[in-house]
């Protein structure tokens, strides 16, 4: 689907004032919107002398009443770029046009107001400038609109389905002439929405507007004639998240596949078997030695019948989960790939039990602790780890079972107890150090954001300073658009684009690049993931290694992604520090993700 533009039309809502117009143009910023646009009418044309309408009288106090100067509405264009915004202006008749001389190329559209779409005189002008004009349909009929359109260029204006009531009640919208506009002219078609309720406006992106165009206000209820069928930022913000997001929303036309979220839930509230009893090497398997538990890490009752009465090849304490790999003789690691992966500074992510296990089966020497908020409270003996091997140790990131690690929460309790997992993982970290004599990098996700994306880097460079001094380095991680906290997909809005990159840059910071989530915030956002993987080299001193696909298909096998991945991972084996793997699930059914991922990267 074709990217959506939403326009936060300013018009006589700053009722006159400079201050409330910079105030709206920076609302419309934060809502996240694309653009903003004014209105100007020449006072001296805007009515004519002998106007003694009721109506007249009314229109033409508002537009005294809120009339800026076009030096004025030059400045706030000015001031909308610096924000990222485009700006844009409606006129009524050419002479407006006139009042802003050479200096009308600052506005980057112009929009027709609909009681002047018969306006052609204006509508050249208009589109002499060669930029976009948004011609605007309401108050006319059919004929007049074909007498409107039919003499224009073939590119250079859209046409806009707009009902001329302010506001508009949800039985007036008829938001079906969106698609009738777009099959008549075959062409791009936008709303201009004055409806009650802006809802509606979702439901013209549904139908086909590439465009929408809103009133914003910082107060409905405030004294104005547009004021009440306006939007508030805090409407704009969801407008503009809902337009962002529409290509997503509604895909799916097609076989399903649950995405990475579901697959966790099916593996946590989901079921399988396990063992009831020790079992060793050469033991015939029978439904009496099972239970069927959660989580869903093995067999499922459609596939435990196929393997009752087998022999199991390994042994097996009681409460081990029945996968296939039990079934099969465990062949140890051929050297070429184990030689490969300490040659490429390959590592494994493992938790707390099954370090012994992983580290005989998998000797490549170097191994990631992902720690739950239980294991870091409680007293961890670096004793019992081989010293030889090098580790890295990732932040929870949860410090219990409903909230996030967040050491800058205002929540006193939050932010204290974040701190605490923090600090007891510094310690872990320092004590590996010293018995290892290696670096030992600490990874964290650190997503939430309380204000601006420059204070939460600020926040956190002053974090990971304060560490530093102690010889340990804290680095955040490269994140996903979209995390799976808490068995449901949260949108991320830090350390995920090419802003980001930028920050990282500025206050110098060390990062884990995450491959994996770096591919599918390209595939959301659409930037470029080896520009900033080359931005960002000098910073990155941690990797995690995966395939991906989409913007939520995570921790794919090697080679399962977009095909233009592979350069992308090829790339990362080159960097002289630590590769964790991270494909999905990795370390079930006896660590077959893991050998079949060390085979895969070997042979690329």
């Amino acid at each position: 689907m074709k990217k959506i533009k939403i326009i936060a039309e300013i018009g006589i809502n700053h009722d006159g004032s400079i201050e409330t117009a910079r105030k709206l143009i920076q609302e419309s910023a934060n809502a996240g919107v694309s653009s903003v646009k004014f209105q100007y009418r020449n006072l001296d044309n805007a009515y004519s002398d002998t106007a003694r309408e009721i109506g007249d009288e009314l229109l033409l106090t508002e537009i005294r009443k809120n009339y800026l100067s076009p030096s004025v509405l030059l400045d706030l264009s000015a001031y909308a770029h610096e924000l990222g915004l485009e700006a844009g202006i409606s006129f009524f008749d050419t002479v407006d046009m006139e009042d802003f001389g050479e200096k009308i190329d600052t506005f980057d559209f112009f929009k027709l107001p609909s009681a002047e779409l018969t306006n052609a005189e204006l509508i050249s002008a208009m589109l002499k400038t060669g930029k976009q004009v948004f011609l605007s349909t309401g108050c006319h009929n059919e004929s007049e609109l074909e007498a409107a359109f039919s003499p224009l260029p073939t590119e250079g204006w859209m046409p806009m389905h707009c009902i001329s009531n302010y506001p508009v009640s949800l039985q007036n919208a008829r938001l079906g002439y969106i698609e009738y506009l777009r099959n008549k002219w075959d062409r791009d078609v936008g709303y201009s929405s004055h409806d009650d309720d802006w809802e509606a406006c979702l439901l013209a992106m549904q139908l086909g507007a590439v465009v929408i165009e809103r009133h914003i206000t910082l107060d409905r209820n405030a004294e104005g004639l547009d004021h009440s069928s306006s939007s508030t930022p805090a409407e704009f913000a969801k407008m503009s998240a809902f337009a962002s997001n529409l290509d997503f929303l509604l895909s799916g036309n097609g076989p399903r596949v649950p995405n990475q979220g579901e697959l966790l839930n099916r593996q946590n509230l989901g079921r399988s078997f396990f063992t009831n009893k020790d079992l060793k090497v050469g033991d015939v398997l029978e439904i009496d030695s099972l239970v069927y538990r959660s989580p869903n890490t093995g067999l499922s009752r459609d596939e435990i019948t196929g393997y009752i009465e087998k022999s199991v090849q390994i042994n097996l304490p009681k409460g081990s989960a029945i996968t296939k790999s039990v079934f099969e003789k465990e062949n140890p690691l051929p050297d070429h790939i184990i030689d490969f992966a300490r040659n490429k500074n390959l590592s494994l992510p493992v938790r707390l039990h099954d370090l012994s296990k992983f580290q005989n089966q998998f000797p490549i020497g170097a191994f990631e602790f992902h720690l739950s908020y239980a294991e870091i409270l409680r007293d961890i003996n670096v004793a019992d780890f081989d010293s030889t091997n090098r580790y890295s140790i990732h932040l929870p990131d949860y410090i219990n079972s409903t909230q996030l690690m967040d050491p800058f929460s205002k929540s006193v309790e939050q932010r204290e107890a974040s701190l605490n997992i923090l600090e007891r993982t510094i310690s872990l970290a320092e004590r590996l150090q010293n018995m290892t004599g290696t670096f030992v990098p600490v990874v964290g996700s650190f997503s939430v954001m309380h204000s601006s994306l420059s204070a939460f880097y600020d926040d956190h460079a002053a974090l990971i300073n304060r560490i530093k001094t102690r010889d340990v380095t804290l680095m955040p991680q490269w994140l996903p658009p979209i995390a799976w906290y808490f068995g449901g997909s949260v949108s991320l809005h830090a350390m995920n684009q090419l802003q980001d990159a930028k920050f990282i840059q500025q206050h110098d910071l060390p990062v884990c690049m995450d491959v994996c989530h770096l591919i599918m915030g390209r595939n959301f956002f659409g930037f470029s993931a080896d520009h900033v993987m080359q931005n960002l080299e000098k910073n990155t001193q941690h990797i995690h290694i995966a395939d991906a696909a989409g913007l939520d298909g995570e921790g794919l096998a090697f080679g399962e992604g977009e095909p233009e991945n592979i350069d992308l991972i090829r790339n990362a084996l080159d960097y002289d520090c630590l590769k964790v793997i991270e494909v999905w699930q990795g370390h079930l059914d006896n660590g077959a993700g893991f050998r079949k991922a060390l085979t895969d990267l070997s042979k690329l």
